[in-house]
């Protein structure tokens, strides 16, 4: 092996000599000189001007070819090869060295090997030894080589067999009936865990919605590699593989790109199945929410009509079974589509408007039917088409509206009596404004004629009668003014606007022109409220002067007073006057009703009944609270409405 290495370098160095040789010759750039007998001949090469017997030939050699053969390029060319080949042979048959190397054969004169006596054998038999041991070190190479792809290719099936083992247990999972999302999600760690080389190294995490699966080996470590969960392009949650190896601060690569795939395989399967078990559950929920429907619901088929699906409600309204139902068309059910052309106009309208609200009357198994009204909804599903109705049993609200238009009748014929009644209450509140007062003005001023011009003519006691005549005049008067003031309250005036009652309490107050021993106080800022002037200022007036009236102490006091609630104002009159007597509470709200001799205060007993009338008028109430000795408080409200209901509140009052 050494010989062959030695002779392979030499056929090297000359194969690199006789190629500087050629460039050199090829490349010469000196003058050349030829001179025959006394010529000298000159070639501009250094090296053979050193030697002049190399000299002298190489210079003939290169005048000769230059001369006669094109320079002689392509002549020293073909000179190089055939030495580069012989070189070539020398290397290829080692029989051919020199006897110098003891060779057991050599060249004969004819150029063919012949051997030594005897060495022939041997030679043979050392070839056959080197080129054995040759062969086995080269078989042994191969043995390990194959040993170590076998061990490789063993390992990568054993992984990919795990690889497919975890899948094949998830598919496994998955496909029982009874297995939750949550219960895969819980055993999924472990089968992942199971899937790697070294599982008792590995630890896995998951996380889905929020909540946390673990492998039951569960520990965190530096090295990890993670893959997403996505449904429908959202991130749902994320698996995490933990390397809990010894080395696992020396090496960073502990993750291989098969083990991504895994990883990214298990995250595919784990969504479509949380995907498809959560659609599963939305659709028992839709199907359960349908069949809890009080209303009748129906797939149909448009072309002919028939039921593709109902649910629970529909089978129970009609007495039909589910499958019943199914082998029957719409057209069966309801009376108005028994004609063919009514069921192309409802078709040819929804492929317009699409949903169409109508109603109809439906027939029941036992021949009975009723009113319903019918939703019709077109709804295309790529290239099927279909329709969806929801029926409701309206037989009630039909007996509703039929009771109603015969209330709504009657109603119109009690309309008419109250407008009647209504009219015969201002014809007497004219009569009495009228016919009434006039005599009782005349007997007012003959009253007040007597007294005057026979006044000497009286005695005492006449005229205490004529004093008391003058008194009971004036409480007529008091008394018919008192009834027309009710009279008026019940009737509607297009003066309603915005009242700010913070502006009109002092000039009620100032009206009433209260004693300089009473003080009135207003507590706070009152509110605007949308009402009429006159009848807001008629409350105020009425309660205000009843506690100026009846206050029997000196210094009295009374406080108005308003608080904010949440649908209404709540306004309070209170005094520290002699107070109510809680079983005279309602009392004093009805008609000429008054708690002292009307000869100690002049009172009609109307003010307190049209305070409540004008408040009741405008949706609130009144009330009061009193203790004996200490003082009344009076609370009325004023529901915070818009003025458009007010206004339907006053117009229902006047109906009445």
């Amino acid at each position: 092996m050494a010989d062959k290495k030695i002779r392979q370098l030499v056929f090297l160095i000359f194969c690199f000599v006789s190629c500087a040789v050629l460039v050199v010759i090829l490349t010469t750039e000196g003058e050349t000189k030829v001179q025959s007998e006394n010529k000298v001949v000159y070639a501009g090469i250094p090296f053979f001007n050193n030697v002049p017997a190399l000299k002298s030939f190489f210079n003939r050699m290169v005048y000769f070819i230059r001369s006669n053969v094109i320079n002689g390029k392509f002549i020293i060319g073909l000179l190089i090869f055939p030495a580069v080949y012989c070189s070539y042979k020398l290397i290829k048959y080692p029989c051919m060295k020199s006897q110098h190397n003891h060779s057991p054969y050599e060249y004969s004169a004819g150029g063919k090997i012949s051997f030594s006596e005897g060495e022939l054998q041997k030679y043979i038999e050392e070839k056959v030894k080197q080129r054995t041991r040759e062969l086995e070190l080269d078989n042994e190479a191969r043995k390990r080589e194959i040993t170590k792809k076998r061990h490789s290719e063993t390992g990568n099936l054993q992984l990919r067999l795990n690889h497919l083992n975890c899948l094949y247990g998830l598919s496994e999972l998955m496909e029982q009936p009874q297995m939750s999302l949550h219960q895969v999600f819980e055993k999924a760690p472990d089968l992942i865990r199971q899937a790697y080389e070294h599982p008792e190294k590995m630890s896995i995490g998951i996380n889905f919605d929020g909540i946390h699966y673990k492998s039951g080996n569960f520990e965190k470590s530096e090295i990890s590699q993670y893959t997403d969960i996505k449904i429908d392009g959202r991130k749902a949650g994320g698996i995490t593989v933990y390397y809990l190896g010894p080395e696992a601060h020396e090496n960073k690569n502990i993750f291989t790109s098969e083990q991504s795939d895994l990883l990214h395989a298990v995250s595919a399967r784990l969504a479509s199945f949380a995907d498809q078990k959560k659609g599963a559950d939305r659709l028992k929920l839709f199907r359960y929410l349908i069949d809890q429907s009080n209303d009748c619901i129906f797939l149909i088929e448009p072309k002919w009509g028939r039921l593709l699906d109902v649910n629970d409600m529909a089978c129970q309204t009609l007495g039909y079974t589910r499958d019943e139902l199914l082998a029957m068309s719409i057209k069966a059910i309801e009376h108005s589509f028994s004609e063919e052309t009514s069921w192309q106009r409802l078709l040819s309208k929804l492929e317009v408007e699409k949903d169409i609200l109508t109603e109809g009357t439906y027939t029941r198994k036992d021949g009975s039917s009723f009113f319903v009204e019918i939703s019709f909804n077109y709804i295309q599903q790529g290239k099927d088409e279909y329709l969806l109705a929801l029926a409701r049993d309206i037989s009630e609200r039909k007996e509703a509206e039929r009771q109603q238009a015969e209330l709504i009748g009657k109603l119109k014929q009690s309309n008419h009596e109250v407008e009647k009644v209504n009219q015969e209450l201002k014809d007497f509140a004219y009569i009495v404004s009228h016919d009434l007062k006039a005599p009782l003005r005349g007997i007012k001023t003959l009253a007040d004629w007597l007294s005057t011009d026979y006044a000497d003519a009286f005695d005492e006691d006449g005229k205490k009668q004529m004093n008391l005549l003058l008194s009971r005049v004036g409480r007529m008067h008091d008394l018919i003014e008192g009834i027309l003031q009710y009279s008026r309250a019940g009737q509607v005036y297009d003066e309603s606007n915005w009242v700010d009652l913070t502006q009109l309490i002092p000039d009620v107050i100032d009206m009433l022109a209260p004693p300089d021993d009473m003080s009135i106080t207003v507590e706070c800022r009152l509110p605007t409220v949308y009402c009429d002037k006159t009848r807001i200022s008629q409350v105020f007036q009425n309660l205000i002067s009843n506690s100026i009236k009846y206050m029997n102490k000196k210094n009295g006091k009374i406080k108005v007073d308003c608080i904010e609630e949440e649908e209404c104002w709540k306004f309070s009159i209170a005094d520290n006057g002699p107070g109510i007597e809680k079983k005279h509470f309602d009392r004093i709200f009805r008609m000429f009703q008054t708690l002292t001799p009307k000869d100690e205060f002049e009172s009609t007993g109307v003010g307190l009944t049209v305070t409540r009338k004008i408040v009741s008028l405008y949706g609130g109430e009144i009330w009061l609270e009193s203790e004996v000795g200490k003082g009344t408080t009076f609370f009325f409200t004023l529901p915070k409405r818009q003025k458009e209901q007010i206004n339907d509140k006053l117009a229902s009052h006047t109906a009445c």
